[in-house]
């Protein structure tokens, strides 16, 4: 019975010295980070330049087997230019430039993608516009006819590359 015990005891102690110690998983810059907005529509009407719109990681990120961007994982994502749908026909736009995401120890890293979102076009009010000053003078109140919002709606994927490399 002894021996079964040490035996038992020796293979116990020679399977634990044999667990590898977690060594720190290096990050490399550019890899892929897909991003996902999953908020109520935001609209080129509603957000101007400089503000920050909350979307989460869509999947888990990992890096020899180590998760280190977790699924719903936090991501800020920066508003470079947004305007509302204008006169004439004009589009809005929003244009998304670079954030950030949280990894799974909670610390944000830069990440990097350029995503513009533009309204439907509206022509007719142009051409109408045109015809306007040659022909019929009240054609030209189609000028104040808009072209369609911008809309970053939910479910919107963005595909984002990490900016720099770091120690996890």
């Amino acid at each position: 019975m002894k021996k079964f015990l040490t035996l038992l005891l020796l293979a116990a102690f020679c399977q634990i010295s044999v667990i590898p110690v977690n060594a720190a998983v290096h990050v490399n810059s550019g890899r892929k980070i897909p991003v996902v907005y999953n908020g109520e529509k935001v609209t080129g009407r509603i957000v101007s330049s400089g503000d920050k719109i909350q979307a989460e990681i869509q999947t888990d990120v990992k890096v020899n087997n180590v998760v280190v961007f977790k699924q719903g994982g936090l991501v800020n994502l920066n508003v470079a230019d947004a305007h509302k749908a204008r006169c004439w026909g004009n589009p809005g736009e929003i244009l998304l430039i670079n954030g950030t995401a949280e990894d799974v120890k909670g610390i944000a890293h830069p990440i990097e993608f350029n995503y513009k979102i533009t309204g439907e076009e509206k022509t007719w009010p142009k051409v109408m516009g045109a015809v306007s000053i040659f022909f019929l003078f009240p054609l030209a109140l189609f000028g104040f006819v808009h072209g369609g919002q911008a809309d970053l709606l939910p479910g919107k994927t963005i595909n984002a590359t990490l900016l720099s490399d770091f120690n996890f």
